[in-house]
């Protein structure tokens, strides 16, 4: 009978000799020292797992907090620029009687002296004054208008949610910010709602993706969708500082559509790039950078949506689907 001699590898033995050597390690020591050891390990493992889980959270919590300090000095910066708004306003003829009433300017003092006035009591009592004050002129018809302002910003809520809402409140507060330029624009509807859902039932396309693909099936919900009504009430009530320098456009930053070479870039805010209509001149070199990014197109070397238009008539750039979006996760 022949023995057949097998050829040991040098990691195989390398392997064994160090399972060796920690299960003799192992052995020599005593039952305390080997519950000390394993105690010790699992502190060690327990330390690394909270810190994997925790280092996020706290990375997120500090981006939150600084956008919200962000937001708020840029509230107060509005605040501080239209200080001189309420003299103008009680100056004007015109303006309703409750906005020159004596209550205004005590509120105005106050809130001037001490922010935090408007939470006393004396604050509640001044507020109760003026809304006394503004039941002289109420009429029924204020209703039908206070209906019609809180469709308007549910429509625009639904586009900061659905197009947005992973987004920080800058780059939220920007895309509600379009949608009222665009209200704004007279190539675009008077209202929000016109704006947001303008060719949901065009078989040519939507403006705003979510209208059309089926995302409105699933209704929106949670800590997000109380953000959005919150800045869409703010953007509506035109208390946002302009930051997309009149922009009417948007997309993601991981595309590049064909109709964006017809525009003028503004601004880059979080995970979209803004642009605006040409306005006088520039048209010329529109239309020229766009016919040169459609021969490039044609040539092959470059790819893109070639469906979307030119920009020689406002109202064809106007029937094509322009907001290409990513869906919010």
């Amino acid at each position: 009978m022949s023995l057949k001699k097998t050829k040991q590898s040098p990691r195989g033995f390398a392997g064994r000799s160090l399972r060796g050597s920690f299960s003799r390690w192992w052995l020599a020591k005593s039952d305390a020292e080997q519950r000390t050891v394993v105690a010790r390990a699992a502190l060690v493992s327990t330390c690394a797992l909270g810190l994997t889980v925790a280092l996020p959270l706290i990375a997120s919590a500090n981006s939150q907090k600084q956008a919200e300090a962000e937001y708020r000095a840029q509230t107060q910066r509005f605040a501080d620029s239209q200080q001189d708004a309420g003299m103008a306003v009680r100056a004007d003829p015109a303006m309703p009687q409750l906005l020159r009433h004596e209550w205004l300017r005590n509120v105005e003092y106050s809130l001037e002296r001490n922010p935090d006035a408007a939470l006393t009591r004396y604050g509640g009592l001044e507020r109760d004054s003026a809304v006394l004050a503004g039941m002289k002129s109420f009429d029924p018809t204020h209703l039908v208008k206070a209906e019609e302002m809180n469709r308007q910003m549910q429509c625009l809520a639904e586009a900061v949610y659905y197009e947005a809402r992973s987004e920080t409140p800058s780059g939220q507060i920007a895309v509600a910010e379009v949608i009222m330029n665009r209200v704004r624009d007279h190539r675009y509807p008077n209202t929000a709602c016109d704006v947001v859902y303008q060719g949901a039932t065009r078989t040519t396309g939507c403006q705003f993706t979510f209208t059309c693909d089926g995302a409105l099936d699933r209704g929106p919900r949670g800590s997000k969708w109380d953000a959005a009504k919150s800045i869409a009430a703010h953007v509506f009530l035109d208390l946002d500082e302009p930051r997309t320098a009149g922009a009417t456009h948007y997309h993601a930053t991981y595309v590049n559509p064909v109709w964006n070479a017809g525009l003028i870039k503004t601004s880059k805010i979080g995970t979209h790039i803004f642009y605006r209509f040409p306005r006088g001149a520039e048209w010329a070199n529109a239309r020229v950078a766009q016919q040169a990014r459609f021969d490039r197109e044609a040539s092959g070397r470059e790819g893109a949506d070639s469906t979307i238009m030119t920009v020689t008539d406002t109202e064809d750039l106007n029937a094509k689907s322009l907001s290409v979006l990513s869906p919010a996760p």
